[in-house]
């Protein structure tokens, strides 16, 4: 199964919870950190899903707040018990994090302002395919 997005994932668990060994969902999604409160053994197990790994700590989650990660692809080790889905393809897109100096940023801001860009990460994405159009096109000269 293809996901693109983590609300998919977080579908696809409700009715897949069985297979990581849980009897019981707890306490479903609320919007907070841990996702899911789960049973399994008799006692409860606090979920955060993830469909990269390495988003546990793009959103700010605390290692204190969660027992475990069940993700569709383990890309960085947390050093939290983690638990890949099996058969889960992740299609989405990739959240990255980076500096930029007070001018970039004051760039960044005015692109957005001018209504073509989403926000600055849609501007910075742009930015990008516009240097690797431009590189491409330097190699094959």
């Amino acid at each position: 199964m293809i996901v693109k997005k983590e609300s998919e994932f977080k579908n696809w668990f409700r009715k897949n919870y069985r297979k990581f060994g849980f009897s019981k969902i707890v306490r479903d999604d609320i919007g907070e950190c841990p996702d899911f409160i789960m049973l399994r053994d008799k006692k409860e197990v606090g979920v955060e899903l993830e469909t990269l790994a390495s988003n546990f700590e793009l959103h700010s989650h605390h290692k204190d707040e969660i027992d475990e990660i069940i993700c569709i692809v383990n890309n960085r080790d947390l050093n939290i018990p983690t638990t890949e889905a099996k058969g889960l393809e992740f299609q989405g897109k990739e959240r990255t994090s980076f500096t930029v100096d007070k001018g970039t940023v004051k760039i960044i801001d005015s692109l957005v302002k001018t209504g073509k860009y989403r926000n600055r990460s849609h501007a910075v994405e742009v930015a990008i395919e516009l240097l690797v159009k431009k590189e491409m096109e330097k190699q094959s000269k």
